[in-house]
Parts: C-alpha cells; structure tokens; sequence
C-alpha cells in the first residue's frame, strides 16, 4: 500500500506561510502601540517638567519671556499629547485588523489541518481493512494448501 501523501500539501504550506506572515504583522503593530504609548508618556513628562520649570519662575526675578516660553512650550505639548492620542488610536485600530487578519489565517490553516487530519484518519483504516485483506488471503491459501496435502496423502 502506498505511503499516506495529502493531496493539499501544497495549499498548507501557503496557508501556513500567510499565518506566520499575518502573525508577524500583527506583533509589529502591537509594537506600534507600545511604542506610541510610550512616546506620549514622555510628552506627558516633559509637560510635567516644564511645569515644575514654569511653577518655579516666580520664585527669582525673571523675564517675563522666559514664563511666555516655558508657557507656549506647555501649549505645545498639550498639542503634541493630543495628537500622540490619535497615533495611539490608529495603532490600536491597525492591530484590530491585524489580529482580524490573523485569525482568519488561522481559521483557514485549521480548515487544511481538519481535512488533513480526516484524510489521515480515512488512510489508516484503508491501511488496516488492507492488512487485514492480507492476512485473510494468507490465512485463506495456507488453508488450501493444508487441505492439497492432506487430500495428496
């Protein structure tokens, strides 16, 4: 009997190969996000810092363009946090297709699996109802010739 071959063997390696693809990109938009994050959180210490500068300015004689500065540099960050907010929120979005992306891979990676599993599954019992076959024409001629020589002698 011939060895088990699956005949889609071809298609799970694209399948298999778009799942790892999509995982891939799914990990580097995570990474977008973390990264995102992590950016506005320092906008954030930086507003903070300039705060603490600006809280600090009226302690000792300074100009006033110095308080002016450190107040638009605040009014920038506020902007620039704003604006980190909505990067965050198109990461995370893109990370919700990914993962659609991914999971649809899998699904169909599963559906070759499934069938592969199921041929595998058919090729054993073939396989088994096969040896059996044999072993019953074994059986069968070694009673044949028992039955020759005892009719021969």
């Amino acid at each position: 009997m011939k060895k088990f071959r699956f005949q889609f063997e071809t298609l799970e390696k694209v399948r298999r190969t778009r799942e790892g693809e999509a995982l891939r990109v799914l990990s580097e938009a995570q990474a977008k996000v973390i990264h995102a994050n992590e950016h506005k959180q320092s906008l954030i210490r930086g507003m903070s810092l300039a705060m603490d500068r600006r809280a600090g300015l009226g302690g000792s004689v300074t100009s006033p363009l110095d308080f002016m500065l450190e107040s638009d540099f605040i009014a920038g960050q506020k902007i620039r946090i704003v604006q980190a907010e909505v990067a965050i929120q198109r990461a995370k979005r893109a990370v919700e297709k990914a993962l659609r992306n991914y999971l649809h891979a899998k699904r169909q990676t599963r559906v070759i699996e499934m069938i592969r599993e199921k041929r595998f599954a058919e090729y054993k019992l073939e396989r088994a109802k096969h040896l059996q076959k044999e072993m019953d024409d074994v059986s069968t001629m070694r009673n044949r010739l028992r039955q020759l020589r005892k009719e021969s002698a």
